[in-house]
């Protein structure tokens, strides 16, 4: 075994009183043969993997191999879903580029797509606007931003990935480290953006006191997090693909999310779930039982059933993932 566990108290209100949610819970996403507990604080409802690998070695479990880093080369600027985004950040948003589509076509995308702009964490533009990634991987979210006119940084753990974004992306700006090693002066961010990152962090409440400092006064910080109580979650339990022990160290509900955000300072603005087929699919594959995953797997059963089912799911606020916007 080469990594070290302790056991803490609850992250978010802090107690030590808590009851087992999950026992016995294989890491899945990386197939090593090692299990973990998650439990629930008695308090507050926090959920959490507890004991967990100490931050100093967590690092077994994240190999470079790991999905997380893996650059997706494919150029979507000249899809026509970029050209409705960008029409409709063009008119609604702020955005100082030109419009693909004229400002009558704007007004019927945005009505379409406002859902799918909040799930894809695009801010209101503001000019000259410092952005802040936090966990930017191999720097997909932050090359996007700054092809918007955002000046962009970000943080990243891995220094393969942190050095495809520098050397290949050109996103100068990237700290390879812990955000807790990160400084930079109070103040100084109009956007702080952490996508599936909080789940990740040993200390989520003392990180988020530190996005406040950095934050401007009515400055936005826009994240997203596993749903724990989404329909996935609950009907596969210790299967479930967003579940992901140890790496994934907390596990918010809106409920708990929004407590942790309001403790340090936030006022959540809204919390919108995403659709995304790939956790029931990847969830199902997990199973002893391969046969759910031999029929979701099937395109035309994704097209047919689980696509339309998830997006009524998300609408209904019961998937597995979602995206939270609050402000400073």
């Amino acid at each position: 075994m080469n990594y070290k566990l302790e056991t803490v108290n609850c992250p978010l209100c802090g107690t030590n009183d808590y009851e087992p949610y999950l026992t016995s819970v294989k890491e899945l996403y990386g197939g090593s043969d090692n299990f973990f507990n998650i439990v629930k604080c008695r308090t507050c409802r926090m959920i959490f993997t507890n004991p967990r690998p100490t931050k100093d070695t967590i690092g077994f479990f994240y190999p470079d191999s790991a999905g997380y880093y893996q650059p997706d080369s494919r150029n979507k600027d000249n899809s026509i879903e970029e050209k409705i985004t960008r029409t409709v950040l063009a008119n609604y948003y702020g955005y100082q580029f030109k419009s693909p589509f004229s400002k009558s076509w704007a007004f019927l995308f945005e009505k379409l797509f406002r859902h799918r702009l909040a799930v894809a964490h695009i801010p209101r533009f503001v000019p000259g606007g410092r952005l802040l990634d936090i966990g930017c991987s191999w720097g997909s979210y932050a090359s996007r931003m700054a092809r918007y006119g955002w000046e962009v940084h970000g943080i990243e753990i891995n220094k393969k990935a942190a050095d495809y974004a520098k050397e290949t992306l050109g996103l100068n700006n990237i700290f390879n480290g812990f955000f807790d090693e990160y400084e930079c002066p109070q103040d100084f961010f109009d956007v702080v953006h952490m996508s599936m990152a909080l789940e990740h962090i040993h200390e989520p409440a003392q990180c988020l006191n530190r996005v406040y400092k950095f934050l401007k006064k009515g400055g936005q910080l826009i994240i997203s997090v596993p749903d724990i109580s989404g329909f996935e979650a609950k009907i596969y339990g210790k299967y479930a693909y967003t579940l992901q022990v140890p790496q994934h160290l907390n596990h918010f509900s809106p409920a708990t999310i929004k407590s942790m955000l309001n403790k340090t300072g936030f006022t959540v603005e809204k919390i919108a779930h995403q659709s995304s087929a790939k956790d029931l699919v990847a969830s199902a594959q997990y199973l002893d039982n391969k046969l759910p995953h031999h029929i979701l797997k099937s395109r035309l059963v994704r097209k047919i059933f689980v696509k339309p089912f998830v997006f009524l799911l998300a609408r209904c606020g019961k998937t597995s993932r979602m995206s939270v916007y609050a402000k400073k």
